[in-house]
């Protein structure tokens, strides 16, 4: 990407204009009930597991996730609690769904298709991961301020391998700046779901598990709370694995599938 597409990075005041068009506002729910339907037609499913009930976390949140699939944004978007999802942003790759100015006319219109998608569907925004990252810093920390929780992937990309890679600072210093809660999330089955490179979601069955919060203190530093997270969030894929092992043999014994995400939605007392 050059840097002339990276200088047009959106700002959070364009970013809340975009999610407040008509246009977005109208294609929404028309997105979300064709996930719904694929979720039918498809047959693919996820479920979520909570450490804590996260409606009682006053204010916005930092999500931190590991990322196998673009499957993964819809499972973690689809099983969190309603009152947190219409608030939450998703920092998307600018290299990937940003603005591109190297492209022809068929490129340039793609792009523009796919950035109305995930902005509308997910309210998701373009975040530079290839350069400095102190413009796409301020931004996210700007809608944080403003009353967004924001969903991120710090390992930078998709894992190829399953293997989920170093935590980039990014999440300490979003910690940091707003002094917000960071939530660690794993999911596992997404790239069963929509492999990389693949269209058409297949079937399978994905798991979530939302941690418990996580504070930056006074002994971290952005790389050491990065760090800190990533343990975390290895830790919750260990329990994902196993809870996951048990859900899978109870569908073969039951002979239907696994929790829908509206039963998962459901927050420990």
């Amino acid at each position: 990407m050059s840097e002339e597409s990276r200088d047009k990075a959106p700002s959070a005041e364009e970013i809340e204009g975009r999610f407040r068009s008509i246009s977005v506002l109208a294609a929404r729910p028309m997105i979300w009930a064709a996930i719904a339907g694929l979720k039918v037609s498809r047959r693919f499913s996820w479920r979520a597991e909570f450490d804590q009930d996260l409606t009682r976390l006053k204010g916005p949140l930092v999500l931190a996730a590991n990322h196998r699939s673009h499957a993964d944004t819809a499972a973690i978007l689809g099983t969190m609690p309603q009152s947190i999802c219409r608030r939450t942003v998703v920092a998307a790759a600018l290299d990937v769904f940003g603005a591109d100015s190297n492209g022809g006319l068929k490129r340039r219109v793609s792009k523009d298709c796919l950035q109305f998608l995930v902005a509308a569907g997910f309210h998701a925004f373009a975040f530079d991961r290839l350069g400095p990252p102190l413009r796409s810093v301020r931004t996210s920390v700007q809608l944080i301020r403003n009353g967004w929780s924001l969903l991120l992937y710090p390992e930078g990309t998709r894992s190829r391998t399953g293997e989920m890679a170093r935590f980039k600072p990014g999440v300490g210093l979003l910690a940091r700046f707003t002094e917000r809660p960071v939530i660690p999330i794993h999911v596992d089955g997404g790239e069963d779901i929509l492999p990389y490179g693949a269209f058409m979601p297949r079937a399978g069955f994905a798991a979530v598990r939302f941690g418990a919060p996580m504070w930056y203190d006074s002994a971290d530093t952005p790389i050491s709370f990065a760090a800190r997270v990533e343990e975390q969030v290895r830790e919750l894929g260990m329990r994902t694995a196993e809870s996951k092992r048990a859900a899978v043999a109870m569908t073969s014994l039951n002979g239907h599938a696994p929790h829908s995400a509206r039963a998962a939605r459901k927050q420990p007392a």
